[in-house]
């Protein structure tokens, strides 16, 4: 049975990513249910942070921060949202950040990458590989194939852009409607729902990390931040 806390107990999971490559997906698949609105990191929809409580995780509840995705077609600027992030982890503290990409290397931003284990020092980030549906052989088999420019491993080729992760995890977040009647797609689904849920749960088992102190993000948020997040 999960043990419920209130959302300050609460450890805090951010999910990040460039637009498009599936941070809102990746949610509902933790969550195991739609739990997320229109996605935030897709164009011309919900432009806002969304926050999630009580997503269980094992014998326990998460808090989990799904921000709109990067270098998207919105009117929020990037630092923007990476401030937005850096006064959470002051308020809150954040014990894991989810990072999004799919294969394709424009999906890295590794500068984007950079401003937030800077501003986020110590907390551990997680590489999260998605859109893995219909790769051979099997997803997590991605990480550690040579690319198709050459002959160095997916992981080298991120390693090469200074991003280094504490883990990894290579899945698929196609929803439920679209495989329902696809065996393969689904267990695929499943495996990735277990794999995510483990690593996130690895993180998020132990000791709260504290907030490192500074004005309340809500009220930051909700006076200034959020209201330009929120704009359409």
């Amino acid at each position: 049975m999960c043990c419920r806390y209130n959302d300050e107990q609460q450890h805090v999971v951010v999910v990040v990513g460039r637009t498009g490559v599936g941070v809102s997906s990746l949610v509902n698949l933790l969550a195991g249910y739609p739990v997320s609105q229109k996605s935030p990191d897709a164009k011309q929809r919900t432009r806002r942070v969304q926050e999630h409580p009580n997503i269980s995780v094992r014998e326990r509840y998460v808090y989990v921060c799904e921000i709109p995705g990067f270098g998207g077609d919105i009117k929020v600027k990037d630092n923007t949202l990476i401030n937005y992030v850096q006064s959470l982890h002051a308020h809150r503290g954040i014990d894991l950040v989810l990072y999004c990409m799919r294969p394709m290397k424009e999906t890295l931003m590794p500068q984007t990458f950079k401003q937030l284990q800077q501003n986020l020092h110590g907390v551990p980030f997680v590489a999260v590989v998605t859109g893995l549906e219909h790769y051979p052989g099997t997803m997590e088999q991605w990480w550690s194939m040579p690319s198709e420019e050459d002959n160095s491993t997916n992981e080298s080729r991120i390693k090469a852009h200074e991003m280094t992760f504490e883990d990894h995890v290579c899945v698929t977040t196609l929803p439920e409607a679209e495989i329902a009647y696809n065996d393969t797609l689904r267990k695929r689904r499943d495996k990735s729902g277990s794999d995510v849920e483990t690593l996130v749960y690895k993180y998020c088992g132990g000791t709260k990390v504290q907030g490192t102190g500074g004005v309340c993000w809500r009220l930051t948020a909700g006076l200034g931040l959020r209201a330009a997040i929120c704009a359409h």
